[in-house]
């Protein structure tokens, strides 16, 4: 069964080497799989360094991750795609293996990593991150978190079925409204299905939401991670919110979250001692000094959220004027 990766790039020296690497180190037959590395003209180290690789190297003029996602699916060889960031680590050498091994089950359309997996020497919000299965403690605390979290001991909330097969979980979804942010960070799929449903655009959340809803709602949690080498937490959010307010980004689907759920959240967080309380009980629960950083990351979520959108308005308002 064949694997093609598709990994996007743009000026990104300073991880892409340790992704390249961690999948070339693959216990994996190297002809069954093949790279294909979207660039969307890098200025930086990045090119220098992906040409140590026997990776496909494709211009992506667009430059964005979204249109590379593209590219990839139309060029893909593979049987199956896989989706890779620049800033993922591949940390055990039979990954591949694991994750392919799924798709032997017909009824499987996609696979996705259980958990986010960290190093030691990994900076305290790449841990953090890892802890909390994603990169966002809003999304923990309002349950569309993807991977494992120690806060919440599942790798959801959203109302789901799994069955254990030993090195994975098969998985349904039980309400189709509520859908999990999958689709990006080692997530696997059968590329007859996913070319079915990406045309002109590709936003993972919302292909991940039409997929469950046209009836291929069986899928594996596999019981490895990766890897999300993300140090830089705040500024990703923000750069995040202002693709969306500039429309660069056009999601449709709010993972069944309301302005209920979305106040609710809002509030346990500005009590403040909750979230002290939940940061001791997650260090309990897997003991790391990176919980330390969970207030940190709440209350700067929380005000980001809301000055940023703000402040966008404001500057919006007088151009018009």
């Amino acid at each position: 069964m064949k694997l093609t990766i598709i990994l996007p790039t743009y000026n990104n020296e300073k991880t892409i080497e340790e992704c390249l690497r961690s999948i070339f180190a693959q216990d994996f037959p190297k002809n069954q799989f093949e790279v294909l590395l979207l660039d969307g003209g890098s200025q930086d180290k990045t090119l220098e360094i992906v040409k140590k690789y026997p990776v496909k190297l494709v211009n992506n003029p667009k430059r964005n991750e979204e249109n590379a996602r593209i590219m990839g699916i139309n060029l893909a060889k593979g049987e199956i795609i896989g989706f890779i960031d620049a800033d993922n680590v591949i940390t055990e050498k039979n990954w591949i293996s694991e994750m392919l091994n799924v798709f032997k089950d017909k009824d499987i359309a996609f696979a996705d990593t259980l958990y986010y997996t960290y190093r030691k020497k990994d900076k305290i919000r790449v841990r953090y991150q890892a802890l909390i299965g994603g990169d966002d403690p809003l999304a923990a605390y309002l349950g569309i978190h993807s991977r494992w979290s120690y806060l919440n001991k599942s790798w959801t909330d959203c109302p789901h079925e799994d069955k254990d097969q030993g090195k994975y979980y098969k998985t349904k979804l039980l309400d189709l409204n509520r859908v999990p942010p999958m689709g990006s960070n080692g997530f696997l799929i059968r590329t007859k299905i996913l070319r079915k449903f990406v045309k002109n655009s590709f936003i993972h959340s919302d292909i991940i939401y039409d997929l469950v809803n046209k009836g291929y709602n069986c899928f594996a949690k596999v019981k490895v991670g990766i890897v999300h080498n993300q140090p830089r937490f705040f500024p990703n959010k923000i750069r995040r919110i202002i693709r969306r307010l500039n429309k660069e980004v056009a999601i449709k689907y709010n993972y069944g979250v309301g302005n209920k759920d979305t106040l609710k959240t809002a509030l346990y967080i500005a009590v403040i001692l909750p979230v002290l309380f939940d940061t001791l009980k997650g260090f309990f629960r897997k003991p790391s000094l990176a919980w330390f950083f969970h207030p940190v990351a709440c209350f700067g979520e929380l005000f980001i959220h809301a000055y940023i959108p703000l402040k966008y308005k404001i500057v919006k308002l007088f151009r018009n004027n």
